[in-house]
């Protein structure tokens, strides 16, 4: 018996969502990753380097994912079990910084969904893209990310 993971009538599927950029969380992700660059906390010492504000570190854009609750929406949409997930892998693209007061805007498509059989079970993978936009509607960063499900 072969069993299903994760519904494939999904791939395709667009998931969005909308994130104002508070200050307080650009601080609190610097330091849950252990960043203490101070441009991502101190607004003085960013503008010294050029930053209009402080700065949010350039993978802060998949915090949003979370910390709204898509990724969790995403995977129960899939009828995936959030406990037999893995990530597999990430890769980003970034073309603008983001700020506090950005509110970013982010689509997450599901671009594919394969599978593998192996001796233990089946393994499948499932690969998203989310595309992150700010208020003025520019491209802010690009983001494949894959996920094993077991």
């Amino acid at each position: 018996m072969v069993e299903i993971l994760a519904d494939k009538d999904k791939i395709g599927k667009k998931y969005t969502f909308t994130w104002l950029v508070e200050r307080g969380k650009i601080r609190e992700f610097a330091e849950a990753i252990g960043d203490d660059n101070p441009i991502y906390k101190d607004a003085e010492v960013a503008r010294k380097q050029g930053y209009k504000d402080i700065v949010a570190m350039p993978t802060f854009a998949f915090a949003s994912v979370i910390w709204t609750g898509t990724f969790h929406r995403v995977i129960n949409n899939l009828d995936i079990d959030f406990a037999r997930i893995m990530h597999a892998g990430q890769e980003y693209e970034y073309y603008q910084e983001i700020f506090p007061g950005d509110e970013l805007q982010g689509v997450i498509e599901v671009k594919q969904i394969t599978e593998k059989r192996g001796k233990s079970g089946n393994l499948e993978f499932v690969q998203f893209e989310t595309i992150y936009t700010n208020q003025h509607n520019e491209l802010i960063s690009k983001e494949e990310m894959l996920i094993v499900v077991r």
